[in-house]
Formats: structure tokens, C-alpha cells, sequence
């Protein structure tokens, strides 16, 4: 696996508004698809997962430091789980 091109915050924020204000929202893929071509890097499966974790990676450290992320549409793997979800997963494992 090769390295991945950094992002700056700036495109970071750029992308995640882009995505934040679309109609239908964005999801978190389609932030890091922004910066892959934003970065000029190869678009392979291999560079999107990188960039994806890159991407969880300074969101969590650019919102531990005070910045504030408007939501994006869940994901495949993004959907929020609300406390009825996890009651109702508590109820089929108790059961």
C-alpha cells in the first residue's frame, strides 16, 4: 500500500460543507471522493479506504479541538443508532 497525498483542513472543511449543503446530503464517501480529487491522487479502493480513515481521523481531532461538523447523510456504515435501536437490539439478544 502507498503512501496517500495529505489534505489540509481548509479542504477538509470545504469538502464536508459541500457535502453538508447538498440536496440530498452527502455522505462521508463522498467527502473523501471531494478531496481525492481535490489532492489530484489515484482513485483506487486501496487510496479510499486510506483517505476515509484519514478523513474519521482529523474530524475527531479537529472536533476535539472545538470545530463543529454539520451531519451528512448516513452511510452504509454510518447510520446513528438512537436509544430505541439499541433497545430493540437488547431485546432480540435477550431473548
Amino acid at each position: 500500500m502507498g503512501r496517500v497525498a495529505t489534505f489540509t483542513s481548509e479542504q477538509l472543511c470545504v469538502a464536508w460543507a459541500k457535502q453538508a449543503n447538498a440536496d440530498p446530503k452527502g455522505t462521508r464517501q463522498d467527502v473523501v471522493a471531494d478531496i481525492i480529487t481535490a489532492t489530484g491522487v489515484e482513485d483506487t479502493a486501496d487510496v479510499r479506504k486510506k483517505m476515509y480513515n484519514n478523513v474519521t481521523q482529523r474530524v475527531r481531532q479537529l472536533t476535539k479541538d472545538g470545530v463543529k461538523f454539520a451531519e451528512l447523510a448516513g452511510g452504509r456504515k454510518g447510520n446513528k443508532r438512537d436509544k430505541a435501536d439499541i433497545a430493540a437490539l437488547q431485546t432480540l439478544l435477550d431473548s
